[in-house]
């Protein structure tokens, strides 16, 4: 009786165990750390849980250095929950060996039909801003997001006009590898981010944009490029938004314009 008692009392621990451990989240998060430790025995080592990988694709896809592979692989790429729901992805448009590359946040509603970044009032105002110092996307410049798909509040209905929102640090984070790979391939002179997003996610600095505007930065993509200088600005769409903002973005502009010079 005693030893189908004691069978017993092992196969509840076993249960609590792999109850502890079947929340994969939890685990990597943390969590679930201690009860998996308590139910574990004593000889058991203990180490600490692994931090969740990122996306696997960015990071292989960094390994090449071609600009039309990495569109190809951006594409075809679904790894995350952004790629599960958009129509199209869009890598980027502009000069392969650009001087300047320009960073937004993430495709809106006509880029994730278009397959091309910043080509409604935004973008025609971007060109204008570009042209006014002898830029442009033709020539001279690259233009990308931080996220290569649309980033919607209701991912079911891509359809629908104002469905737009900002990616979150998560996203950014995890598709920022095609971007560094991008900018290896294109080796740009000058980084521009538009907005706070690119700007917070690149730098890792949570400081407002109003006040991280106009501020000479620097960026390492890795691979061996080397730090590159970065300028954070305010997004197009901003300045549609408020257009006292121009004189600011104006300034800005003049500061990249004697840079290039150099």
């Amino acid at each position: 009786m005693s030893a189908e008692l004691d069978e017993l009392k092992d196969l509840t621990r076993a249960l609590r165990r792999r109850a502890s451990m079947s929340d994969a989240s939890d685990w990597t998060s943390g969590r679930g750390a201690k009860a998996a430790d308590a139910a574990a025995p004593e000889s058991a080592p203990k180490t600490a849980p692994a931090k969740p990988a990122r996306n696997a694709a960015p990071i292989a896809a960094a390994r090449s250095g071609s600009l039309d592979e990495l569109a190809t692989k951006i594409q075809a790429c679904r790894a995350c929950e952004l790629g599960k729901y958009r129509l199209q992805a869009v890598p980027g448009v502009g000069a392969r060996d650009a001087k300047v590359m320009m960073i937004g946040e993430g495709p809106g509603f006509q880029e994730d039909h278009t397959g091309e970044p910043f080509v409604g009032r935004s973008g025609q105002l971007l060109d204008k801003i570009l042209e006014s110092i002898g830029l442009s996307r033709k020539t001279n410049v690259y233009i990308a997001n931080i996220v290569k798909c649309h980033p919607m509040k209701n991912p079911s209905d891509p359809e629908s006009h104002g469905n737009d929102r900002p990616p979150t640090p998560e996203e950014m984070d995890e598709c920022r590898g095609w971007l560094e790979a991008q900018i290896r391939a294109i080796k740009p002179k000058v980084l521009v981010t538009l907005g706070a997003s690119p700007a917070k996610a690149l730098l890792r600095d949570q400081t407002p944009i109003t006040k991280l505007r106009g501020q000479w930065r620097t960026f390492d993509p890795g691979g061996g490029l080397g730090p590159i200088k970065l300028l954070p600005t305010f997004h197009p769409a901003a300045l549609l938004r408020n257009p006292e903002l121009k004189k600011d973005v104006w300034e800005d502009m003049k500061s990249l314009r004697q840079e290039l010079s150099k």
